[in-house]
């Protein structure tokens, strides 16, 4: 059964790079991305999968299943939307290589009972498409999901962050800042002071916490008092409470640059928060045991990432390896990555990645009380 798994990855090879380098060539950012997920799910038709386009009513989202009696049920996430200026973070890879990984794995159907999905998940740049399809137990229903992300080096349990994103308004009064400023509040300088008072927060806080922003708005002319200003940040931390207590801290600075400043504040999230990845070392070492027939060799830990693919760990067993996909070192979300991300290399670690997932879930379908150690773990932690 390896064998013929292997094969038929093999023999989809040109076809998967082929599709890779469309989806790269165009590409489409979070939300928008029609022509992948219409492609994808049309490839994965082809392949003889059930497939069920605009998910859960999620324009974008897919899922193509096999099915053979009762057994495991495993879910392989494929990513495909891009940052603005390109596949900067390798969701052309990710997309197709969870396809492959796929259509490889459901050969063991004829032979083991369970289920294969492939499941079309959105926006990950945004952390808007897995927790959408959790809210609608959509991932509930599996026993485990998997996928790859290509990254400079490798680490099969990474540490991703909590993230979660908001917006502070500072408003405050408009006056002409030559002939009456002593008339106006000045809502820029609310932001300034906001600024300088989480750039002072960031010393005492924890090892493994980020917090990052830009400012949106502060002002429309010179020579009026700005009446209103917008800061954007992000904060990311590892620990999960520990996340709440920043934020906390975060809006206690807007707070009192408010207050200084004698403006109003409004302040929201503008983007969901995705959790942490929690991790399943059961599942991590199923892959561990299969991977070095692949090229894939563990590197140093990872760590200060962000997924919503965190959102799946916290809903069943999940593994989200980091692996080697570039030979210049470069990190995702630079030009640098993207360049690398169309290499020979990088698209021999598409295949490669492809079989060393339909490995891992062959070890599953053969054994099924892994996953009830799976289970166990994930019940524990």
């Amino acid at each position: 059964m390896k064998e013929i798994i292997l094969n038929k990855i093999d023999e989809i090879k040109d076809e998967i790079i082929d599709l890779s380098m469309d989806i790269y060539n165009n590409p489409e950012i979070a939300m928008e991305e029609f022509e992948s997920s219409k492609k994808l799910a049309s490839y994965l038709r082809t392949k003889g999968f059930d497939v069920e386009e605009k998910l859960a009513g999620m324009d974008t989202a897919f899922r193509a299943t096999k099915k053979n009696g009762e057994g495991p049920k495993i879910a392989i996430c494929a990513e495909y939307d891009a940052l603005p200026y390109g596949h900067a973070c390798g969701h052309h890879l990710i997309g197709t290589m969870s396809c492959a990984a796929g259509i490889g794995l459901a050969e063991a159907l004829s032979e083991y009972a369970g289920e294969i999905a492939v499941i079309g998940t959105p926006a990950e740049e945004i952390g808007e498409g897995k927790p959408y399809l959790i809210d609608h137990n959509i991932f509930q229903y599996y026993d485990l999901a998997m996928m790859i992300h290509p990254f400079a080096e490798t680490c099969i349990e990474p540490t991703i962050s909590t993230i979660g994103g908001y917006d502070f308004t500072f408003i405050g009064k408009t006056s002409h800042a030559g002939a009456k400023p002593f008339d106006g509040i000045n809502a820029l300088d609310a932001l300034v002071s906001f600024y300088n008072n989480v750039s002072v927060l960031r010393q005492q806080l924890k090892d493994g916490t980020r917090i990052h922003g830009i400012v949106l708005e502060g002002g429309s002319v010179v020579n009026s008092i700005p009446e209103k200003a917008v800061m954007r940040y992000e904060v990311r931390s590892e620990d999960m409470k520990y996340y709440h207590e920043v934020v906390d801290k975060v809006v206690n600075c807007a707070k009192a640059a408010a207050l200084a400043t004698g403006c109003e504040l409004k302040y929201g999230p503008f983007e969901r928060v995705c959790l942490g990845l929690k991790k399943n070392t059961t599942l991590a070492n199923v892959f561990r045991s299969v991977m070095g027939e692949f090229n894939i060799e563990e590197h140093d830990q990872q760590n200060g990432g962000s997924t919503d693919m965190g959102d799946v760990s916290y809903t069943i067993p999940a593994i989200h390896p980091m692996v080697k996909f570039v030979e210049n070192g470069a990190d995702a979300h630079t030009l640098e990555f993207m360049n690398a991300s169309i290499k020979p290399f990088a698209y021999n670690m598409l295949i490669n990645g492809a079989k060393a997932m339909a490995m891992t879930g062959l070890e599953v379908l053969k054994n099924p009380a892994i996953v009830e150690k799976m289970k166990q773990e994930f019940n524990n932690k």
